[in-house]
């Protein structure tokens, strides 16, 4: 019944198309199908009085047209909008394929720097330099991400089958929030099945999905808050767990949460920054894994998101 309803949110449709709402898919349908509804109503009424061929074979010859006329105008304004998207996708492919070049060259130059003539430079020099590196990495995650979501939405992204040591990733990925844990004051608990087997997934991919998830319960986590890790297996699959005491979502916005580009209300006032496609592209990933994603979230109370994927 869910996708029935999330099918015809005409508006939700029409937004995330980026149309009026006369546009949007689900209005057109609807209103074909309630104009088909009158017209074989009418016909039924006046061939009911009027019982001759003739009138009859009319009658239907013209609601045929009707109705081939209404599908072809459904199907031009689909066609103008796939296309729309198609280019979109393709714009957003071409210019994050640019940027990759220079801030890869700013990414090169930089550690240069750090590595060979550090000792030529002063100490506000070198937290410039910091700040640089920090930003052209933020930068090219952005830019990654937005890659990424053309490709799946050209249905070119595609994903490896590796044997993945699942345990030593999650730890990997804590590594790599480490300084945002000690910012944020945040106590991160890991908790893991003794002899965990591997997983079968990209290896590159889950590490980004792991970041996602991870990074995320860190930024809106509240002050000395905690963070709760699970890796478990259940049968031939293994079981990985988020959870933390931050601010939740809000139950109006959860219908939304792996929606692009979304980003909650109490998520942007924590001024956290962000595109709001990590967990797209994360459930996107999960499910070309062969997973599945869900998660439970209390406003003002924290969020625990869960994934499962097949192990060896």
């Amino acid at each position: 019944m869910s996708w029935i309803i999330n099918d015809f949110n005409i508006k939700k449709q029409a937004d995330s198309l980026g149309v009026s709402i006369w546009q949007a898919p689900s209005f057109l349908f609807i209103g074909l199908g309630m104009i088909i509804v009158f017209v074989m109503t009418v016909v039924f009424f006046v061939s009911r009085e009027f019982i001759t061929t003739e009138v009859l074979v009319t009658a239907e010859t013209i609601v045929i047209v009707a109705i081939l006329s209404i599908g072809n105008v459904i199907i031009n304004s689909m066609e103008r909008l796939a296309q729309v998207n198609k280019t979109k996708s393709e714009f957003v492919s071409i210019v994050s394929h640019q940027l990759k070049t220079p801030l890869t060259g700013i990414s090169w130059d930089v550690e240069l720097m750090v590595d060979k003539y550090s000792d030529g430079l002063s100490d506000k020099q070198k937290d410039i330099l910091k700040n640089i590196e920090s930003s052209n990495a933020l930068m090219s995650r952005m830019v990654n991400d937005l890659l990424d979501v053309a490709r799946m939405d050209q249905n070119n992204f595609f994903t490896r089958k590796d044997e993945i040591d699942i345990v030593e990733l999650v730890k990997k990925v804590i590594g790599k929030n480490n300084v945002l844990t000690l910012k944020n004051k945040v106590n991160i608990n890991l908790i893991v099945d003794d002899n965990m087997p591997k997983i079968v997934g990209d290896e590159k991919r889950m590490e980004v999905v792991l970041d996602n998830f991870i990074s995320n319960a860190i930024k809106y986590n509240k002050e000395n808050g905690k963070v709760e890790i699970k890796v478990a297996r259940d049968n031939r699959r293994a079981l990985i767990s988020i959870k933390d005491t931050g601010i939740g979502i809000p139950k109006n916005e959860q219908n939304r949460v792996f929606d692009k580009f979304y980003r909650s209300k109490e998520a942007s006032n924590k001024e956290t920054g962000g595109t709001g496609l990590g967990l797209y592209i994360a459930k996107n990933i999960i499910e070309r894994s062969d997973g599945k994603v869900r998660f439970h979230s209390v406003e003002g109370e924290g969020s625990e998101f869960h994934f499962s994927l097949p192990i060896v």
